[in-house]
């Protein structure tokens, strides 16, 4: 949801198409209503037009009620509550546009734990109990218990996935990462970069997502994207595609006005690959769009064609730029 066009129809200033969009929106899950029901109340209160700013304390509200915290609770109060005590599930179904590796084993507490590890090259896709589709790079990890799918919904991700959450407000999704990061949400779609020794990256395609980092609580909405610096622990929040979010969903690779050094940061999370970029690369076209995983051939091709960077082959693993 466009959340200048939710505020528009709650101050009443939006088209016809516009309006339908947020009461289809509206009728998809229970708490895209509750917040809509929050915002139309705090309109009512202020007599006044609401601004931005209001969303965010709506949703806060809807949190408390969603989760049933305290009336006193705070953001900081809200994840910690919720923080991961256990990791991942019982029975999956799989469905593959890569390989992946399926272990299982039991924990001091005697749970079964399950580990699905992707190729060191290809992603996969998988559907979890409840329903939620995750979509995995290459090289990536999940780690959940058969405990998954009882009060809450528990996994630990090392690696790059997708996840395409199904709802459910009685039982929040938390993923937790290596860096100490817990990712919570009941219902929505976003990209969660955490690789070992790298900056982690949460990156929100639609939907409402909260983050815990450093016993600090944040709060993202579709269209922007969380970065948390390993070294310092620093958190910035910036605005992103929301194509680009879902990179991993769609199988395109999105790039927006990026130079070489650019090109070769996303080719090498997509493929696990090490690339290297000459001087003369840098003086290439910059490159703008969308562009289908049809393989790292072919993608290199379309990128020489469209830019004039030109590559070759160190070894199967290794790609210069020049």
């Amino acid at each position: 949801m466009n959340w200048e066009t939710l505020l528009n129809y709650v101050n009443g200033d939006c088209k016809a198409k516009e309006a339908k969009e947020v009461i289809d929106w509206a009728g998809e899950q229970a708490e895209h209503k509750f917040l809509l029901t929050y915002l139309e109340r705090r309109k009512q209160q202020l007599e006044h037009p609401l601004k931005p700013s209001d969303i965010d304390e709506q949703w806060l509200r809807l949190l408390d009620r969603i989760f049933e915290l305290p009336a006193s609770g705070n953001k900081r109060s809200f994840l910690k509550h919720y923080r991961l005590v256990g990791i991942a599930a019982s029975l999956l179904l799989f469905c593959f546009f890569g390989w992946l590796y399926v272990n299982s084993a039991k924990n001091a507490a005697g749970n079964t734990i399950q580990t699905l590890q992707s190729a060191k090259n290809a992603g996969g896709r998988l559907s979890l109990p409840d329903g939620t589709q995750v979509f995995m790079a290459p090289n990536s990890k999940i780690t959940y218990t058969n405990l998954f799918n009882t009060e809450k919904r528990e996994l630990t991700l090392t690696g790059e996935a997708f996840f395409d959450v199904k709802h459910d407000e009685h039982k929040p999704f938390i993923i937790r990462t290596n860096n100490q990061l817990s990712v919570t949400v009941m219902g929505t779609s976003f990209n969660v970069y955490a690789r070992p020794k790298a900056n982690t990256e949460i990156k929100v395609a639609t939907g409402l997502v909260g983050i815990t980092a450093s016993n600090k609580s944040h709060y993202l909405k579709a269209g922007q994207q969380l970065i948390y610096q390993l070294n310092s622990g620093q958190i910035t929040i910036k605005q992103v595609n929301a194509q680009e979010a879902s990179s991993l969903q769609n199988e395109s690779l999105f790039f927006n006005d990026n130079n070489a050094d650019e090109i070769a940061e996303k080719l090498q999370r997509w493929y696990n690959i090490t690339i290297e970029v000459k001087p003369s690369a840098r003086k290439r076209a910059r490159f703008s769009g969308e562009m289908k995983d049809t393989g790292l051939d072919n993608l290199l091709n379309g990128l020489s064609y469209a830019t004039g960077l030109k590559y070759h082959f160190q070894n199967p693993h290794t790609v210069i730029l020049f």
